[in-house]
């Protein structure tokens, strides 16, 4: 964005020299100070934060990377925990021109286990523009974020799917969730918004909550999403937190960068 300071055009010399001549000579002392600043002046260029709408929390370009470290636990009755740790790695492989003029970003994600080769495990697609963010996650779109992003504001992540409603809403990071976290980059999290997906649900039979972190510059940094079901098929077991079913899911960035072309 460029603002300009120059009130008239410094060619007007000549107009300037006739009105100076005809004012009080110490008005026109300080006309003189103020002209020759005018004379100088020059277009400025006013940062981006003046005006920011929260794009930075999303970037896309081509040859960015993200690496995150994740965690999946399976709850199935009468059967101990099914645990799968592994790591994730995001790439932005390339762009084209979408259906609606907007730039189409391709989402190369690989997968891998400590000290294997990558293996391609699926094909996002992601874009932005002015009003949102919207990825494509296995054929369905999501609103991700919206802009400006500000704490408070809600939106419907399904709105672009046949889903049933899901409202969002964006919130400052919380000291808890800033705890839970850990990674060797925790310390960006100064810098994120969080958009809950699912407001947290705690009662004697359920426990659910959905949530993703950003952070300025980088994008995703954490994602949980939690779903149990505790026991309710006797009055017994009711309000013990015997689990029946569910997930945990946590995905932690633990590396970001550009590849080289």
């Amino acid at each position: 964005m460029i603002r300009f300071f120059c009130p008239f055009p410094a060619k007007n010399t000549k107009f300037t020299i006739q009105l100076i001549r005809i004012l009080p000579h110490k008005f026109c002392r300080y006309l003189g100070w103020l002209l020759a600043l005018l004379w100088s002046c020059q277009s400025e260029s006013v940062a981006p934060e003046d005006i920011r709408l929260g794009f930075e929390y999303f970037p896309l370009s081509v040859g960015q990377y993200s690496v995150y470290e994740v965690e999946d636990i399976r709850y199935i009755f009468a059967r101990d925990a099914d645990t799968s740790r592994y790591q994730l790695r995001e790439v932005v492989a390339d762009s084209f021109p979408g259906v609606g003029g907007e730039i189409v970003y391709r989402l190369e994600r690989y997968r891998r286990t400590v000290d294997q080769p990558w293996q391609l495990d699926s094909v996002w697609t992601a874009r932005k523009n002015t009003r949102q963010v919207v990825v494509v996650e296995n054929n369905i779109p999501l609103i991700k974020l919206v802009f400006p992003s500000r704490t408070g504001i809600t939106w419907d992540g399904n709105a672009l799917n046949s889903r049933p409603e899901q409202i969002y809403s964006l919130a400052a990071t919380s000291t808890a969730l800033k705890e839970e976290i850990s990674s060797p980059l925790d310390s960006l999290l100064a810098r994120s918004l969080t958009v809950i997906q699912q407001e947290s649900q705690d009662t004697i039979i359920t426990y659910t909550e959905v949530s993703e972190t950003y952070v300025e510059d980088i994008g995703l940094f954490y994602k949980k999403s939690v779903n149990l079901q505790y026991c309710a098929s006797t009055p017994e077991c009711v309000g013990l937190g015997i689990l029946e079913s569910g997930w945990q899911y946590t995905q932690t960035l633990i590396d970001h960068g550009t590849e080289e072309p």
